[in-house]
Protein backbone atom coordinates (compact mmCIF):
# COMPACT_ATOMS: atom_id res chain seq x y z
CA UNK A 1 0.00 0.00 0.00
CA UNK A 2 1.35 3.22 -0.89
CA UNK A 3 1.94 5.70 1.82
CA UNK A 4 3.14 9.90 1.76
CA UNK A 5 4.58 11.66 4.97
CA UNK A 6 2.48 14.63 4.96
CA UNK A 7 4.06 16.18 7.42
CA UNK A 8 7.16 15.45 9.94
CA UNK A 9 6.76 17.15 13.86
CA UNK A 10 10.38 18.33 15.30
CA UNK A 11 9.21 20.90 17.19
CA UNK A 12 8.68 20.33 20.98
CA UNK A 13 5.36 21.99 21.32
CA UNK A 14 4.31 20.32 18.06
CA UNK A 15 5.12 16.50 19.65
CA UNK A 16 3.36 17.62 22.76
CA UNK A 17 0.14 18.41 21.18
CA UNK A 18 0.05 14.83 19.70
CA UNK A 19 1.55 13.13 22.70
CA UNK A 20 -1.44 14.86 25.05
CA UNK A 21 -4.10 12.54 22.73
CA UNK A 22 -2.00 9.43 23.50
CA UNK A 23 -0.75 10.08 27.29
CA UNK A 24 -3.29 8.72 29.23
CA UNK A 25 -3.63 5.10 27.43
CA UNK A 26 -1.50 2.33 28.30
CA UNK A 27 0.20 0.44 25.45
CA UNK A 28 -2.17 -2.71 26.02
CA UNK A 29 -5.47 -0.45 25.94
CA UNK A 30 -4.85 0.07 22.44
CA UNK A 31 -6.44 -1.89 19.61
CA UNK A 32 -4.32 -3.64 17.68
CA UNK A 33 -4.22 -3.77 13.86
CA UNK A 34 -3.47 -6.61 11.70
CA UNK A 35 -0.56 -5.04 9.78
CA UNK A 36 0.60 -4.51 13.53
CA UNK A 37 0.22 -8.12 14.10
CA UNK A 38 2.18 -9.62 11.12
CA UNK A 39 5.06 -6.78 11.20
CA UNK A 40 5.99 -7.85 14.65
CA UNK A 41 6.51 -11.39 13.52
CA UNK A 42 7.83 -9.93 10.10
CA UNK A 43 10.67 -7.78 12.03
CA UNK A 44 11.30 -10.18 15.35
CA UNK A 45 10.00 -7.10 17.27
CA UNK A 46 10.54 -7.90 20.99
CA UNK A 47 6.85 -6.44 22.03
CA UNK A 48 8.01 -6.11 25.24
CA UNK A 49 10.58 -3.52 23.97
CA UNK A 50 7.73 -1.22 22.23
CA UNK A 51 5.48 -1.72 25.74
CA UNK A 52 8.55 -0.25 28.16
CA UNK A 53 9.33 2.18 25.52
CA UNK A 54 6.11 3.44 24.76
CA UNK A 55 5.17 5.86 27.39
CA UNK A 56 8.69 7.09 27.23
CA UNK A 57 7.37 10.19 25.62
CA UNK A 58 10.97 12.03 26.29
CA UNK A 59 12.27 9.65 23.85
CA UNK A 60 9.88 11.08 20.96
CA UNK A 61 12.59 13.26 18.59
CA UNK A 62 10.17 13.14 15.40
CA UNK A 63 6.70 12.44 14.83
CA UNK A 64 5.50 11.92 10.79
CA UNK A 65 1.98 12.35 9.71
CA UNK A 66 1.53 9.94 6.56
CA UNK A 67 -1.70 9.38 4.85
CA UNK A 68 -1.97 5.85 2.58
CA UNK A 69 -3.66 5.78 -0.44
CA UNK A 70 -7.29 5.22 0.77
CA UNK A 71 -6.91 8.71 2.65
CA UNK A 72 -6.72 7.29 6.24
CA UNK A 73 -4.02 8.86 8.36
CA UNK A 74 -1.85 8.39 11.40
CA UNK A 75 1.33 9.18 13.05
CA UNK A 76 4.44 7.38 13.50
CA UNK A 77 6.26 8.05 16.92
CA UNK A 78 9.84 8.06 16.21
CA UNK A 79 11.81 7.05 19.82
CA UNK A 80 15.49 7.74 19.93
CA UNK A 81 17.37 4.93 22.31
CA UNK A 82 20.27 5.23 24.15
CA UNK A 83 22.09 2.97 22.13
CA UNK A 84 21.57 5.23 19.24
CA UNK A 85 19.04 3.08 17.29
CA UNK A 86 15.30 3.62 17.09
CA UNK A 87 11.64 2.63 17.49
CA UNK A 88 8.97 3.67 15.50
CA UNK A 89 5.09 3.62 16.84
CA UNK A 90 2.57 4.22 14.13
CA UNK A 91 -0.97 5.00 15.63
CA UNK A 92 -4.28 5.62 14.26
CA UNK A 93 -5.75 8.33 16.55
CA UNK A 94 -8.75 9.00 14.84
CA UNK A 95 -10.62 5.60 16.37
CA UNK A 96 -11.81 5.46 20.07
CA UNK A 97 -9.45 3.40 21.66
CA UNK A 98 -6.69 4.35 19.26
CA UNK A 99 -5.18 1.84 16.62
CA UNK A 100 -1.86 0.71 16.70
CA UNK A 101 -0.76 0.27 13.02
CA UNK A 102 2.73 -0.35 12.99
CA UNK A 103 5.68 -1.10 15.80
CA UNK A 104 9.36 -2.13 15.43
CA UNK A 105 12.64 -1.73 16.29
CA UNK A 106 15.11 -0.25 14.27
CA UNK A 107 18.94 -0.78 14.47
CA UNK A 108 19.72 2.06 12.29
CA UNK A 109 20.70 4.85 13.81
CA UNK A 110 18.07 7.21 14.41
CA UNK A 111 20.58 10.24 13.72
CA UNK A 112 20.81 8.77 10.64
CA UNK A 113 17.58 8.11 10.20
CA UNK A 114 16.58 11.89 10.61
CA UNK A 115 19.16 13.42 8.41
CA UNK A 116 17.69 11.42 5.91
CA UNK A 117 14.08 12.62 6.74
CA UNK A 118 15.13 15.91 6.26
CA UNK A 119 17.09 15.67 3.19
CA UNK A 120 13.92 13.94 1.23
CA UNK A 121 11.05 15.77 3.18
CA UNK A 122 12.58 19.07 4.12
CA UNK A 123 9.27 20.62 2.64
CA UNK A 124 7.40 18.96 5.40
CA UNK A 125 9.40 19.48 8.07
CA UNK A 126 7.80 21.77 11.03
CA UNK A 127 10.96 22.89 13.25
Amino acid sequence: MKTKIIAVYKKEDEIAKIINKIKNYSFDEFQKHRHYEFSILEKATDEKMLKETFSKFNLIKTIELIENERGEKHFSFNYELPDGTFLVIALALDKEPPIIINGYHSHKNYKQFEKSLRKNYADKFFY
